[in-house]
């Protein structure tokens, strides 16, 4: 399902014509038979004026009728409210002064995929997370965002972190984020297998914005979400890979942290961080199957494989650094044989 605001009513939200050709031809990509093979009758755009309650319908049908994949993609302004900070996806009728009662509340979106009895479920955004349409004082707090995005079963994929802005570069039909994801799913690279997956297109897509100056993407995953091939590689590598893991466990638990200044220095002199990683749920019992969990630190850290076995602390483990990576970790469960594998990008 395919939802965004290309033009808006009120002059405060600036006008993104590209929006409507990342619609368009994002559902011409996915339907083309040569690469994404979707039956065009099961994938959906919302109208250019689609209000909450139309867009919350469609999404809701299409969560009801997924078993496979459930993906939702939005393009537009994303709003924060002031008050509780939570994250707002802009409609054309959206005030910014009201997204409460004029914005798709992305709490809304979470239900609705929670609920999703789909075996994957996959959200990508291109939007702003801050931006020029909403006052400085509503400055983007990155984990607060990345923290709304994570929803448990879900992958998702965002265009930009913290407080930067979804571009639109001159002479580009679409947004900088969803042109280059096009490009990638027309062309295909060497550097993936016969199909494209999750995971494929935000590490090709955050070498290639990096290496463009532009905001690199982020992504919150669980389980092997991110193995679904989403489109075909028009230039797979060709060497034999390993078949992915199946896709059909479900679970709640997912990866949190917290983190603080810590007056220690780094070599470089920049200061340390005390990063606070634990296990959560929205489930108790979840928890309580849960016997270990192995941390995938990045290789710079001294020891970078840790074992948590300590449930009372819902196996946190606390380390000093700085930088970004993406964390990964093997969730043993008593009554499993294989670990759960969850992500989490960390932007110290």
């Amino acid at each position: 399902m395919l939802a965004g605001a290309a033009a808006y009513d009120d002059p405060r939200l600036t006008d993104v014509p590209a929006v409507a050709h990342n619609l368009t031809d994002l559902r011409r990509v996915l339907i083309d038979p040569r690469l994404g093979g979707f039956d065009p009758a099961f994938c959906w755009t919302a109208p250019p004026a689609a209000g909450v309650a139309e867009v919350g319908d469609l999404l809701g049908r299409a969560a009801a009728e997924a078993e496979e994949l459930l993906l939702f993609y939005y393009s537009g302004h994303g709003l924060l409210e002031p008050r509780r900070r939570e994250l707002y996806l802009s409609l054309s009728a959206t005030r910014p002064d009201r997204p409460q009662f004029t914005a798709m509340p992305f709490e809304a979106v979470r239900d609705v995929f929670l609920d999703s009895r789909a075996a994957v479920r996959a959200v990508i955004l291109d939007s702003c997370f801050s931006g020029r349409a909403i006052s400085a004082t509503l400055a983007e707090d990155a984990d607060a965002i990345l923290g709304q995005l994570q929803v448990a079963g879900t992958y998702t994929l965002a265009s930009s972190p913290g407080s930067r802005t979804a571009l639109v570069l001159p002479g580009e039909r679409h947004t900088a984020f969803t042109e280059r994801l096009l490009r990638l799913m027309r062309t295909g690279t060497t550097r993936a297998g016969a199909m494209l997956s999750l995971g494929d297109i935000y590490r090709h897509l955050q070498v290639q914005l990096r290496a463009e100056g532009l905001p690199a993407p982020q992504q919150c995953g669980t389980e092997t979400a991110d193995l679904l091939g989403l489109v075909r590689n028009r230039h797979p590598d060709r060497r034999p890979a390993a078949a992915p893991a199946a896709l059909t466990h479900r679970t709640t638990l997912h990866l949190a942290h917290t983190t603080r200044p810590d007056s220690s220095q780094s070599p470089s002199g920049r200061p340390y961080f005390r990063i606070s990683i634990y296990l959560t749920s929205f489930e108790d019992a979840e928890l309580d199957r849960v016997t270990k969990v192995v941390y995938h630190l990045h290789p710079t850290f001294p020891d970078h494989d840790r074992t948590v076995t300590d449930r009372s602390s819902n196996f946190g483990l606390v380390v000093l650094g700085w930088g970004e990576f993406n964390l990964t970790a093997d969730v043993h469960l008593a009554d499993r044989r294989a670990p759960i594998r969850l992500e989490r990008f960390l932007n110290i």
